[in-house]
This record gives structure tokens, C-alpha cells and sequence, in this order.
């Protein structure tokens, strides 16, 4: 047994102690006996009160369940009447009722004021295919815009020809209904039964906030003769357009409820008050009901639960009074009966709490690394446990013990606050300080000490009992945030560019420095109280909302609309646009507006990001003027570059013959080591040749530009493959070939580029016999050529800078080349106008990719296309 395992007679007679005062505080079983009797008849008691309770309240959830039931009902019938009223209207005029007279009606019954909720009320014709024409012309001659959309060619139509009032309604009329089986199926139920109909939820099309809707409607008939007696036939529907939200207002006051309901049909939501973000919402409300309730042909459920202010206004006092009641009595009883025990079990309750809240601390200590200290305020004497050797930096064998030591540790700037926060907490009870400490190494971490005091019956300090954390790391991750925090602020301010946001309305509500400085209006000019049409060039809004009217097929008012049209219906755009100061001058800016959503992907505002294109504009003429020149420059430079490259050729001739010669002619004087030199000579100017080569063979591609005619691409690849004989029959390569199309292109140009595309795949090929795959498709307005392998890959971070003139990846002894060959297909792509890629192959190989632009004279060429090959290349790759 370990020494601090070992019990001592000190510690035995502390146990003793505790067990004898726990047993003089035990209360025998006669003084339970009535404890028990007393909490059960108070349980009895309080059991039935609450039932009683419990009745009377489900009773009152019960009724105002039923009420608004009756309400929705009630305003459902309401809306009915003013649909029949409006069929009787029609049939007593013979279903003969023009858009005037319609509208009259409409407001002679009052649709605004009696029929709260209702979007309009119009009318739908049943039209075939050979009455169309005639009833299109007849709506024309009341409304000249009158059209039917969607368009569409069917048998049977349903448009919706009359809505009142217009306004607000614009997109529903003219609408066919028959285009969505929500709408016909519900009128064609109308038509059939001769009884109102609702359609299952639906949006409607002049609802901009997409909420769930429903379409009423209300057949009419027109009267006829059939078979010489009188009839009746089925002449078309009253409608009404109904989004729910707005029906249920004023229906369901808030303020006079105290329930929540949920209306679905068939799984569909219609309307929904059961959401946490709600005031009165109540997570586990204490009634909840399920009502389906028939609805002109639907069903709609509904889930009606109480509040919060349910609970709050149901008086259950009673029960919990005698409950109260009764519990303070048993508790009387009991405290009577543990009087005479009370110092014994306090005693024994003190010194259980200690142990309990030691072994928490030892708990905590060793789950979160927290060092735990133990300080005698009145000696100085100190303990620490081993966490707080660590969080100090120090080793056991250095600790003295005292008070001091501790001192010593802090950083000298920390020193006399820590002290004197700790002195204060001897009197105040409670020891909380951050400061920071030096480790014996030199590195300085923020520590948090925490602790509280004990003391005598004197009030007099003896114990202070506190632990250690190291908090370092959270120090820096709040000064990185507070950085990022200022940062973001200074991006937003010295951006560079204007950042504006507004809300769904348009009012400004960011308006950063640089749009201050851009426009000349202040924050306080603007925020909360403008759109950013007052700073748009109005002509500029007119024209572009004509523009986007015919594009979006709706009409787009000129002002801010126009501006967040596109990014309304998704779309981030990006466009220029003329700002005006507040001095009148104009600034030409690029502006991208984006759609701000919330956590329901529901749009709340707009953010606009303008840029000053002011210089970029006088930039943009002075590159064209700079393009020309160089141009002429670019000439020049091909000139010197050839004239330069062919110069340069000849000494490094005489520098490799001379070497032979003197290899020959001083063969037997020279030492190894001077062969060796004369090969690396050798070695490096064939190189230089080869490097000259290359460079005069980049700088002629331009001069190619006279020889573009149609090629055919697979002679190129053909020609391209035979110029690498050599090469597959060493690698054992298998290359094969797609049909692939004629292009408009330069023919030697063309095979250079597939024979250094199809060259670097057989080189670059890792221990794998290679395998390389030449493809070419149409994709809209260009070829897309895949040169595809299985070699080793390039890597991502590496994609870009191979296409560089003498950019390698590899060195020599590794791979041969001067890293000019993929610069030279690179500006063989650009200079026919596509481009050129790599990407990584399934394989782990690479796909380069270029494009290049369709003309009117490209072809696909249908014959499988053959490559010729030797007899002895067919012995070692495979090429197709």
C-alpha cells in the first residue's frame, strides 16, 4: 500500500467520527411512519384538485379548438356568397357580361371592404381549340392586350378572361388554367357537380412571396333550348384567388386566442403558427387536438395546440396550495423530529461536502489538465499538485513550497495586480485573476486562476483552495478574432469599391466609405431613407426596365425593381451603369448585385458591389492603341528571334566538331577525366542546339497564320503518330484514336501540337506500359479535343506554370527535354483561338485538353479512320 493509500489512526478516528455523527442524526422508523402518512394524504389531496383542474381547462381548449374551426368555416361560406352572387349575376344576364360591366358589379358589392382576404374575383372561360381564335378577337376588342398564356396547344382551354380589380392581378390574366392539374381538376369538379370547388394548395402566379393559395371556384350556366324545352348549360366559372396568409387575417386575432393552429390539405401546408420564432409559443403545450374538416371538395386538417398564454391564464393555484400546504407541514414534522440531531448531521454534512467537492476538483483537474493548489494564507505555505508543475513550467524538484515561489513565477509586468487580487480576495472570499507566467525555457503563457476561501468561526482566513488553466490558446483565438473583426471592417470601409445593401424594400442599410467617397452622400443622407435608384441615371433605369420587360415577359417599373430584377429571379448579375453624384457628375461603375437570403432561402435584401471603371474606360482605348504597337513590336521580335536563333547555331557547330577533332587528334594525351569534360561539352552545346531550334520553331508560330485552311484531323494525328515511331516501339506504347472531325487550322501547326501532346504522354509514363487516347467531340460552338493517358500525373498546384516557356518539372537525369514543347502548343491553341488545359485522368495519368472554335466548313468525318503502322511497332504496342 502506497503512502497515500495507508490509514492512520488520525484518519480512522476521522472516520469514526463522521460514522457517529451520521448515526445520531438517523430518525427511527415510528417518525418516518408519520412523514409518510402526512405526504400521502397531501399527494391524495393534491391529485384530486388537479384533476378537477385538468377537466375544467381541456374543456375551455376544447371550445375555442371548435370556435376557430367555425371562424374559418364561417369566413369560407362568407366568400361562397359572394360567389353566387356573382353567378346569379352572370346567368341573369345570360353569361353575356363584358369586362365593364364585370368590373362594375365588383364594385357595387363592395369586394374590398365586405370580403376581406380575397385577392379579386374574375371569371374563366371553357374554350375549345376551334372557338379559340373568335374568343381571343371578341376579349381583344374590350382588352386590346388581352392574350392567353401559358402558350400551349391542347383541345380544350380555360382561361381566365375578367379579374377585378386589375391591378396586383396583371399576371393572372389571360392565364389558361387547364396548363396545371391543381387548377383544371378542381374546375372541372365545379363543372361537373354544378357546386363550388377549391383546388389543393397551389402558388399563385401574382403572389411575389410564393406562399401556399388556393383558387374558389363557382360554375355558372347559360340558359337554352334543347329539344324545344328550356335548359340550362354550363357557361364558365366564377373565381376568386386566395392567398392563405391574408385569408386567415383578421379571422384569427392573436390578441384573443389562446391557441395555435396548423391547416394542411393532404399533406400540403397551408398554414403553419406552430413555430418556435412565434411569441406565444409553447415546445410542450398542454393540449393538442387533430380536426379534418370537408372543404368544397378538399380536406383540410387542422392541428390546433395551446400557448404559452394558455398556460399562463389557466389558475392552477389550488392544486399547488395544497400541495404547498401540505409539504410544509411534513416538513415541520420533520424538522421537529431532527432538532435534537441538527449539529450532529451539519457536522457530518460539512465534512461529506468537502470530500464531494475535493473529488470534483480532482475530477475536473485531471479530465481538463486544470492544476489544483492548496494555499495556508496565514503560514504562506503552498501545495500544488502535478498539472501545476506543467502549467508553470517548472520541475517538483525546484518548488520550495512557499508563497514566494509562486510570485517569482509571474511575468514581472503581472506581478503586483496578481498579489493584489490575491490579498483582496482574502477578504472578499473569492480569488479570480488572469495573468501570465514564465516557463524556465523562456516562453511566456496567459494563465486563470480561480479559487475560494475558507474560514474560521472568527472570520478569519485559513484556507484558500483554487485551480490553474492554461488559457493561452484562447487568448490568441480572441485576439486573431478581434483582428479579423477589424479587419472586415477595414475591408468593408477601404474596399476600394462601393458596398451597398438594402433591404426586400430597397431602403439602404449599408452604405460603406467608399460609396461615400464615390458618390458624395453621406451615411446619414441615406440610410434607412433612399433607395440606390437616387443615385442611378434615370434615362439609363427606363431603358434598361423596357429592356428587361420584354425579356422577363412582366412589366418592370423603372427605379429600383430594375436594378434587382435579374438577381430577384437568382441570377447574380453583373453589368455597367452610370452613378450620379450628388454634385450631378456621372461615374461609370461595374456593378454586381446579389440576393440576400435567410435561413428558409426567403430573399430579405439586395447587396450591390460597384466598382469606378472610370480609368479602366481610359485604360481600355489606350490598350487598343498599345495592341497595335505592339503588334508591329511582336514582328520585329520574330525577325530578330529567327535571325538570332540561325546566327547563334554556327559557333556552337565549330564547338562540337572541334571537340571531335581534339577527342581524335589528342586522344592518347587526354586523361578520363578530360574525355569525360569533352563529352559534357559536347553533351551541352547538341543541347543548346536543340534549344535554339525549339525557340526558332515557337517564334515562327505566329508567321503560320497565311496557311490556315481545312485540315483534317486525323491525318494530323496519323502524321503526328508516325513521327513517333521510334518512341512507341520503345516504350511498347498503346495509342488509340476516335473518329475525329475536320477544323479550320494550320496542317503543320496542327500535327506539331497532337505530336508534342501524344510525345509527352509515352515519356512521361512511369513503370506502366503506356497507354494513350486521342479524342474529339462537339460541344455548342467548338471542338474539344482529350489527349488522355496513364503516366504519372501532374499535380494541381504545378497545372499552371507547365504551359511556361522553360518550365520543367523534372530534372534532366529524369526526363529529357527543354520544357518548351507544351508553351509551344499553348500559343499553337491561343493563336487558333481555343484553349488548353490539363486535368487528372481515372487512371492517375492526365487528360490535356484544348479547344478549338466551329466554322461553317467543319465536319465530322464518317469513315473509322486508319493508322498505318510497321510490322515491327505491331509487335510491341497496339495503335488503332
Amino acid at each position: 500500500m502506497s503512502e497515500s493509500t495507508k490509514v492512520t489512526p488520525a484518519t480512522k478516528a476521522s472516520l469514526d467520527a463522521q460514522s457517529a455523527l451520521e448515526a445520531a442524526g438517523t430518525l427511527r422508523w415510528y417518525h418516518w411512519s408519520v412523514v409518510v402518512l402526512s405526504l400521502g394524504l397531501t399527494i391524495l389531496a393534491w391529485q384530486y384538485a388537479r384533476n378537477q383542474l385538468n377537466d375544467r381547462i381541456s374543456l375551455q381548449f376544447e371550445r375555442e379548438a371548435d370556435q376557430v374551426v367555425e371562424l374559418v368555416i364561417e369566413r369560407m361560406s362568407k366568400y361562397e356568397d359572394a360567389l353566387l352572387a356573382s353567378a346569379a349575376f352572370i346567368e341573369a344576364n345570360d353569361g353575356q357580361v363584358d369586362m365593364v360591366r364585370w368590373q362594375q358589379f365588383a364594385s357595387s358589392i363592395q369586394l374590398d371592404q365586405r370580403y376581406q382576404g380575397i385577392n379579386g374575383i374574375g371569371l374563366i372561360a371553357s374554350v375549345t381549340q376551334e372557338n379559340l381564335a373568335e374568343f381571343v378577337e371578341t376579349q381583344r376588342s374590350f382588352t386590346p392586350s388581352f392574350d392567353i398564356h401559358p402558350k400551349r396547344v391542347a383541345q380544350e382551354y380555360w382561361p381566365i378572361h375578367s379579374i377585378v380589380p386589375l391591378l396586383g392581378n396583371e399576371q393572372a390574366f389571360g392565364l389558361d388554367i387547364a396548363h396545371e392539374s391543381n387548377r383544371i381538376s378542381a374546375a372541372k369538379a365545379a363543372r361537373d357537380t354544378g357546386t363550388a370547388q377549391v383546388t389543393a394548395p397551389i402558388v399563385l402566379v401574382q403572389d411575389s412571396m410564393q406562399t401556399p393559395g388556393f383558387l374558389f371556384y363557382e360554375p355558372f350556366y347559360r340558359r337554352t333550348t334543347i329539344d324545344g324545352e328550356p335548359a340550362k348549360v354550363f357557361g364558365g366559372l366564377v373565381y376568386a384567388p386566395f392567398v392563405f396568409q391574408k385569408l386567415l387575417e383578421g379571422v384569427l386575432e392573436k390578441e384573443r386566442r389562446h391557441i395555435k393552429i396548423r391547416i394542411t390539405d393532404d399533406a400540403n401546408l397551408l398554414f403553419d403558427e406552430h413555430l418556435a420564432s412565434h411569441e406565444d409559443y409553447d415546445p410542450e403545450p398542454l393540449f393538442f387536438r387533430e380536426i379534418p374538416v370537408p372543404v368544397y371538395g378538399r380536406t383540410w386538417e387542422f392541428n390546433i395546440c395551446s400557448t404559452k398564454s394558455f398556460r399562463e391564464s389557466v389558475d392552477s393555484t389550488q392544486p399547488t396550495t395544497i400541495l404547498f400546504v401540505g409539504l410544509l407541514l411534513s416538513f415541520l414534522l420533520t424538522s421537529l423530529f431532527v432538532a435534537n440531531s441538527r449539529a450532529a448531521r451539519r457536522a457530518f454534512g460539512y465534512a461529506k461536502q468537502m470530500t464531494n467537492d475535493l473529488e470534483k476538483l480532482g475530477l475536473a483537474a485531471r479530465v481538463n489538465q486544470i492544476g489544483v493548489w492548496d494555499l495556508d494564507p496565514i503560514s504562506g505555505r503552498l501545495q500544488w499538485d502535478d498539472a501545476m508543475f506543467s502549467l508553470y513550467g517548472c520541475r517538483q524538484e525546484d518548488f520550495n513550497g512557499a508563497y514566494e515561489a509562486w510570485c517569482s513565477s509571474l511575468h514581472p509586468e503581472d506581478r503586483n495586480e496578481a498579489e493584489a487580487t490575491l490579498q483582496a480576495a482574502i477578504e472578499s472570499g473569492s480569488f479570480d485573476c488572469e495573468f501570465r507566467v514564465i516557463h524556465s525555457n523562456g516562453v511566456v503563457r496567459y494563465i486563470s486562476a480561480k479559487a475560494v476561501v475558507f474560514f474560521d468561526e472568527n472570520g478569519r482566513a485559513i484556507r484558500m483552495l483554487g485551480t490553474n488553466m492554461d488559457i493561452t490558446d484562447r487568448k490568441r483565438a480572441a485576439s486573431e478574432l478581434e483582428e479579423t473583426r477589424r479587419m472586415q471592417a477595414a475591408i468593408q470601409d477601404y474596399a476600394g469599391v462601393a458596398i451597398i445593401a438594402t433591404d426586400n424594400h430597397g431602403l439602404i442599410k449599408i452604405f460603406n466609405r467608399s460609396a461615400e467617397q464615390m458618390l458624395g452622400y453621406s451615411k446619414e443622407e441615406l440610410l434607412e431613407k433612399q433607395t440606390p435608384a437616387t443615385f442611378h441615371d434615370q434615362n439609363e433605369l427606363v431603358q434598361r426596365a423596357t429592356e428587361l420587360s420584354d425579356e422577363l415577359n412582366r412589366t418592370i417599373a423603372p427605379g429600383f425593381e430594375v436594378v434587382v430584377a435579374k438577381a430577384s429571379a437568382g441570377v447574380s448579375e453583373q453589368r455597367e451603369w452610370k452613378y450620379v453624384r450628388k454634385d450631378s457628375t456621372v461615374v461609370p461603375v461595374l456593378l454586381t448585385v446579389t440576393a440576400l437570403r435567410d435561413e428558409q432561402n426567403r430573399i430579405n435584401g439586395y447587396l450591390g458591389i460597384a466598382a469606378d471603371i472610370s480609368e479602366r474606360k481610359i485604360a481600355s482605348q489606350e490598350i487598343e492603341n498599345a495592341n497595335a504597337s505592339l503588334a508591329r513590336s511582336n514582328e520585329e521580335l520574330g525577325q530578330f528571334a529567327y535571325v538570332a536563333s540561325h546566327d547563334l547555331q554556327e559557333p556552337l557547330r565549330k564547338v562540337t566538331s572541334f571537340c571531335e577533332l581534339l577527342r581524335e587528334e589528342c586522344s592518347g594525351e587526354l586523361t578520363s577525366d578530360g574525355h569525360q569534360y569533352i563529352t559534357y561539352i559536347v553533351d551541352s552545346a547538341r543541347r543548346m542546339r536543340t534549344l535554339i531550334k525549339d525557340l526558332l520553331e515557337y517564334s515562327r508560330i505566329e508567321s503560320a497564320a497565311s496557311e490556315l485552311t481545312n485540315v483534317d484531323t486525323n491525318e494530323a494525328v496519323r502524321f503526328a503518330i508516325d513521327n513517333l515511331t521510334e518512341s512507341i516501339r520503345e516504350s511498347g506504347a498503346v495509342i488509340t484514336v476516335d473518329t475525329l472531325p475536320i477544323v479550320e487550322a494550320y496542317p503543320s501547326k496542327l500535327a506539331q501540337l497532337f505530336q508534342n501532346l501524344i510525345g509527352n504522354a509515352i515519356k512521361y509514363r512511369g513503370e506502366r506500359t503506356p497507354k494513350v487516347h486521342v479524342s474529339g467531340v462537339n460541344q455548342k460552338n467548338h471542338w474539344s479535343f482529350a489527349i488522355e493517358d496513364n503516366g504519372i500525373g501532374i499535380l494541381p498546384e504545378h497545372r499552371d506554370q507547365i504551359f511556361g516557356i522553360f518550365k520543367r518539372l523534372h530534372t534532366q537525369s529524369e526526363y529529357r527535354g527543354n520544357g518548351i514543347g507544351l508553351a509551344i502548343c499553348k500559343r499553337i491553341v491561343e493563336q487558333l483561338g481555343g484553349q488548353i488545359w490539363v486535368e487528372t485522368s481515372e487512371s492517375g495519368g492526365s487528360i490535356f485538353r484544348f479547344t478549338l472554335p466551329r466554322t461553317a466548313n467543319d465536319s465530322t468525318i464518317i469513315p473509322e479512320m486508319h493508322v498505318k503502322t510497321r510490322a515491327a511497332l505491331n509487335d510491341q504496342a497496339g495503335v488503332c
